[in-house]
């Protein structure tokens, strides 16, 4: 019996209650989702590490080939650089600025002794300046002086008006190279007035030793309408004697001269001094300091440099043709002043001042100042023509006949020298000068006066023939 009553009091098993979905989900399913979830998260981290990694390391590479191809071009740049500096600071040298060569070689962007030819060009340099002699005489400084050269010479010397004063007074193309050569070898070098004197007295100039100062000049460089024009039209013809008829600018912007030529075709060329010397100095250097020229001296009254700018011009040929005359010469103008070459005043119309009064003088140089003056702008050199001056040689000036021309800013009075010997003398405020004229008489029958400077016999074409004294 108590067996049957401890049966009866043992509990009954309760039905066990179902588990819902959720708590499925939660006990069997998210453990694995999270656990996969957080194996894709290490993957992910993992595998952006790794591309992280890549990525940084491609980055480094990357930069290190820009860093790399940088310094390249860098070093591409400065040794271009350098070479450009080399260039230049040599051409500077060869025409003893050596100032501007130690201060363009020092504008380097680089390090210098990373460029053994750099440095060693300016220590070149630095030696060379110290090294140059003082030259201080004036008085020993030559002025060959030219009128406009004969292009061709048979036409020229068989002219039956001005065949023999041809003969006489002018220089060939072909002859004045053959100077140029000679005074090159012979250790010349062009200067400017400014460059041996002041307005009050000598300057200090500093050349290479051996080298001697010279001076250009080339008077009346107008070519007047008679040396080019035979019927009468004022315009270049075949017939014309054999000069050139224009200086200009050609295609290049370089100086060069315009010709008819015995057929009748206009020709650019090499046809007298200004492009003949722009030449030579661009294959020698050093026959030029500090990148002097030549003095241009021009009368008014037909016009400057071969342009018809005078007002017997615009009455011929009309305003327009006269205008524009006037604006291409005003552009050469520019140009020469930009490369070196001095413009002077040779009177207004090619007029011996020692035999003119002051009120002469005046009246001359009121055109000069009218007409020529606003294209050419001012200049400080008068070059006295035709042989005269107005007081002897090396003497002051005092008279009303100075005053007359001083009045217009002249510092610098060219005269002549009479027997080729140089002459320069210093007075309050200006300073004189005698040019050597360079003919084909003086080289014929004057040779002693180039001894030393160029052989006359050497340069003299037989096209002359007899020479007339």
């Amino acid at each position: 019996m108590d067996e049957q009553q401890n049966l009866e009091k043992r509990p009954t098993n309760p039905r066990r209650r179902k588990r819902t979905k959720l708590q499925i989900f939660k006990e069997v399913y998210l453990p694995v989702i999270i656990a996969g979830i957080a194996a894709i998260l290490i993957l992910i981290f993992m595998i952006g590490s790794i591309v992280r990694a890549v990525q940084n390391n491609n980055l480094q590479a990357q930069l290190a080939q820009e860093e790399s191809i940088a310094l390249e071009q860098l070093a591409q740049a400065q040794a271009q650089e350098a070479e450009d500096l080399l260039s230049r600071a040599a051409f500077l040298a060869s025409q003893c600025d050596y100032d501007k060569a130690i201060e363009l070689i020092n504008t380097f962007s680089g390090d210098l002794s990373s460029y053994p030819d750099l440095a060693d060009a300016l220590a070149l340099y630095e030696i060379t300046k110290e090294s140059l002699v003082l030259w201080d005489d004036p008085n020993q400084v030559l002025n060959l002086s030219f009128q406009p050269l004969i292009a061709d010479s048979q036409r020229a010397f068989s002219d039956s008006t001005y065949g023999t004063s041809y003969n006489r007074n002018y220089v060939t193309t072909g002859e004045f190279r053959k100077i140029l050569q000679q005074l090159y070898e012979n250790g010349y070098m062009l200067v400017r007035l400014s460059d041996i004197t002041t307005e009050n007295g000598p300057k200090e100039l500093y050349l290479p030793n051996g080298k001697k100062p010279l001076i250009l000049t080339e008077t009346h460089v107008n070519y007047n309408t008679y040396m080019i024009d035979s019927d009468g039209d004022k315009l270049p013809d075949k017939d014309g004697d054999g000069f050139a008829s224009k200086l200009i600018l050609d295609d290049n912007g370089n100086l060069s001269c315009s010709m008819v030529n015995a057929q009748g075709e206009t020709v650019t060329g090499e046809y007298d001094l200004v492009p003949i010397l722009e030449s030579f100095i661009a294959t020698h250097p050093g026959f030029s300091y500090r990148g002097a020229r030549a003095i241009l001296a021009l009368t008014g009254y037909d016009g400057i440099f071969g342009y018809r700018t005078s007002p017997a011009a615009e009455e011929y040929f009309g305003v327009a043709f006269h205008d524009s005359e006037v604006e291409a010469a005003q552009e050469l103008v520019a140009a020469l002043n930009e490369r070196g070459y001095e413009i002077a005043c040779y009177t207004y119309e090619n007029e011996p001042y020692g035999n003119f009064t002051a009120g002469q003088i005046q009246s001359e140089l009121a055109k000069w100042q009218t007409e020529v003056t606003p294209i050419l702008g001012e200049t400080d050199i008068f070059v006295f023509c035709r042989n005269s001056d107005i007081a002897p040689n090396g003497s002051a000036y005092s008279d009303d006949k100075f005053q007359a021309i001083q009045a217009l800013g002249f510092k610098y009075y060219l005269g002549f020298c009479e027997n080729g010997t140089p002459i320069y003398s210093a007075h309050n405020g200006y300073i004189r000068q005698g040019r050597i004229l360079v003919t084909g008489s003086n080289m014929a029958h004057q040779k002693a006066w180039f001894e030393g400077i160029f052989d006359p016999d050497a340069v003299l074409e037989s096209a002359r023939g007899a020479i007339p004294n």
